[in-house]
């Protein structure tokens, strides 16, 4: 499908642009697939909570393409094929948001087997079948904070706006003496 889409467009698209469409469906996406989860476990509805360990498992499966194409991203900014280049704090925060990344996707991968796990368990297994989708929901919440530290990172690469502001930032304050020409201030006589 994004294939054709890109055709059709003529889009051209690089290795960041693809990074950038993609890594928004862990975050978002566990967070949508939590619901019917929850939603299952309360009413006891196995065919809801299998639909919420599907949309786990089918947002896990982004992740690879998005490691990848983060590492492609990464490898155009330093040979220097995406421009403009990046300042000194956007290579800082591109290092410091691919260690995040290589931190997260295990747990997201953990969570994605939790699914799997709980999917099989759900038509012969319903009791531990649940209690592995209460796991998945924990792996889930685990995973959407993690997700969001690592693309907090990430958006310092490019958007100074969301990189922190120190001291050397800062428009510098100078105090000066009073001008010459300053009248000073007449106190009354007691």
């Amino acid at each position: 499908l994004l294939t054709m889409i890109i055709i059709m467009f003529d889009l051209h698209l690089t290795a960041a642009h693809l990074h950038l469409i993609l890594n928004h469906v862990p975050i978002i996406g566990m967070a949508v697939s939590c619901l019917p989860i929850v939603i299952g476990i309360l009413a006891q509805s196995r065919t809801t909570i299998a639909a919420g360990l599907l949309a786990t498992l089918l947002c896990a499966a982004t992740v690879p393409t998005i490691m990848e194409s983060g590492s492609n991203a990464e490898h155009a900014f330093k040979d220097g094929s995406t421009l403009p280049p990046l300042d000194e704090a956007g290579k800082i925060a591109m290092h410091i948001h691919g260690g995040r990344a290589k931190q997260t996707a295990p747990v997201i991968y953990a969570s994605a087997i939790l699914a799997l796990l709980a999917l099989l368990a759900l038509a012969k297994f319903p009791r531990p079948a649940a209690w592995l989708s209460v796991a998945v929901l924990l792996g889930n919440t685990i995973s959407i904070a993690l997700s969001v530290w690592t693309a907090d990172a990430g958006g310092r690469i490019r958007h100074t706006e969301f990189r922190p502001a120190t001291p050397w930032d800062q428009p510098a304050v100078t105090t000066s003496a009073p001008s010459p020409t300053a009248t000073p201030i007449a106190t009354p006589a007691t």
